[in-house]
């Protein structure tokens, strides 16, 4: 996504300068318009409706986008303590079988678990991915030669499923922080409504021939906070609000007092 690479510094303040930039130029298209009119106004409460239109659907949408981002962010945070509990729970089935392939795939699920509790921006993440299929596949191999070495048992078959529980959800993590995320075309239609209606309020301001540089600067800081947060719960590494990492680390520490 283009908003990961862009500082949410730089988003802040972006959108407050188009927030900005939009107000002044309805305020001084207004004044044109009311100097065009010869002094007459124009139907007040016509544009006070339609300016009112657009801020409710403004309003609407970026309470949807915020949901949505919300929503992204919860399933991150969960999906972290399940990839734990899953970890842990294929350490200690791996640990039940007398074998070395056992002992080595401790050994994996150990730098498994590691690279994980240290992920922090999207570059550690397309790393931890390609470090990840590498740790998975000398899993499987390991798995493999152990079901050759020995008859096939119940601990056998718990260790199997662990591993594709990992497996599984190691997925859902890759689906819920880099392809669940706000769409491109809802970006799009909060930075359309949000331009129009500052236009809007510009305008009103403008044939009214008062306006308040505190008010519209307060406004501005206002809405540029909200799309703040927005594009920040959106972030699946690197923002302000992160999600835990506790139980990651938790997992890490325990494992290594393990060996």
């Amino acid at each position: 996504m283009i908003q990961d690479g862009f500082p949410l510094t730089g988003i802040l303040f972006t959108t407050l300068a188009v927030v900005l930039a939009a107000i002044e130029i309805g305020y001084r298209t207004g004044r044109w318009r009311l100097g065009q009119l010869g002094g007459k106004n124009e139907s007040e409460a016509q544009l006070s409706a339609m300016t009112g239109a657009h801020l409710a659907l403004l309003a609407f949408i970026m309470a949807f986008s915020f949901n949505m981002a919300a929503g992204h962010y919860q399933e991150r945070r969960s999906l972290i303590q399940a990839d734990a509990n899953a970890l842990g729970t294929a350490h200690l089935r791996a640990g039940l079988i007398q074998a070395p392939e056992a002992a080595n795939i401790q050994a994996l699920l150990l730098e498994y678990t590691a690279a994980r509790a240290q992920i922090s921006s999207v570059n550690d993440a397309h790393h931890l991915l390609q470090r990840t299929a590498e740790l998975q596949a000398q899993m499987w191999k390991e798995v493999q030669t152990l079901i050759l070495r020995q008859t096939p048992n119940v601990l056998h078959s718990l260790l199997i499923q662990s591993l594709n529980d990992v497996f599984d959800i190691h997925e859902e993590r890759v689906a819920a922080g880099l392809k669940h995320r706000v769409p491109y075309s809802l970006w799009l239609s909060l930075a359309a409504l949000l331009t129009l209606a500052m236009l809007g309020i510009g305008y009103f301001s403008g044939l009214k021939g008062q306006r308040n540089p505190i008010a519209s600067t307060g406004l501005a800081l206002s809405f540029s906070l909200v799309l703040l947060l927005i594009a920040d719960l959106d972030r699946p590494t690197g923002g302000l609000v992160r999600a835990d990492q506790s139980a990651m680390s938790t997992l890490l520490e325990k494992l290594q007092q393990s060996e």
